[in-house]
């Protein structure tokens, strides 16, 4: 079974994923699908992006936008830990709103 089937399928039955608030892809009018491509590029599903908003580390830019990131420290203690080689790394660029987290892009 391959690697972003094993997360989905611990993703499916994780907790605290399931507390995570609303994400929304964000449509800038120059580039309407900018997140989908840069998944899909980098091999970074849906589950991928909210286990690092759920585990990431979490800090500000001078911009306003909040970037989550995953380490091995965040891994470690995760149902994620077998798969740090895979989320090693992981960045999720977001942007806050009341209810949502709007996202920008990942990498």
């Amino acid at each position: 079974m391959n690697t972003h089937k094993q997360i989905q399928q611990i993703a499916a039955t994780d907790e605290i994923l399931d507390q995570a608030i609303a994400l929304t892809p964000i449509r800038k009018p120059k580039d309407l699908n900018h997140l989908q491509r840069r998944q899909q590029q980098r091999a970074i599903s849906n589950d991928m992006i909210r286990v690092a908003i759920a585990y990431g580390q979490q800090r500000s830019d001078r911009h306003g936008a909040i970037i989550y990131t995953l380490s091995d420290r965040q891994l470690k203690t995760s149902p994620y830990a077998k798969f740090t080689d895979t989320l090693r790394g992981l960045q999720v660029i977001c942007l806050p709103d009341l209810q949502t987290l709007q996202i920008l892009t990942t990498y």
